[in-house]
């Protein structure tokens, strides 16, 4: 199936790449399927594009190379929606905000996505953890990063 695209003008995609998020994303509850590419290779950044909204992109990055040893705890109910069955089949993303001026570019560790890459199923997760902020610097020192850092035994 072919779609048109924020970043990628159209490209050609197959069903079985499809992120599915049930209730949608906080703000875009009606936007349900996305699919998760690679912004340039070699680039850190992901772009997950709706499949049913071609202006309706994010750009996400992978929560090691942000806060390395970045951990969180789902609820059970979540487990369950997202059908995990260990926790190994979790991937763990978080959103980019790109501001005009890219060194203040910011993440959201306060509300991953968290993907099934095995069912395809995913949901943001609102954590109410004070020690992760909704705008951690994505350029942050590494005593940034260490302060982000939580590790649930």
């Amino acid at each position: 199936m072919k779609i048109a695209t924020k970043f990628f003008d159209v490209i050609e995609v197959d069903e079985k790449e499809f992120i599915n998020f049930n209730h949608g994303i906080p703000g875009f509850e009606d936007f349900h399927q996305y699919i998760i590419k690679r912004y340039k290779d070699q680039s850190p950044f992901l772009v997950m594009q709706s499949i049913e909204k071609a202006d309706l992109a994010f750009i996400l990055i992978e929560m090691e190379q942000i806060v390395p040893g970045y951990s969180i705890d789902l609820d059970d109910s979540i487990v369950a929606e997202l059908q995990l069955n260990k926790p190994e089949e979790a991937i763990v993303r978080v959103i980019v905000t790109l501001p005009e001026d890219v060194s203040k570019a910011t993440v959201d560790l306060a509300a991953p996505i968290v993907i099934n890459f095995k069912t395809g199923l995913a949901k943001q997760i609102i954590l109410n953890n004070p020690m992760y902020s909704l705008k951690h610097p994505l350029f942050a020192t590494e005593n940034a990063k260490e302060a982000a850092c939580t590790v649930i035994p």
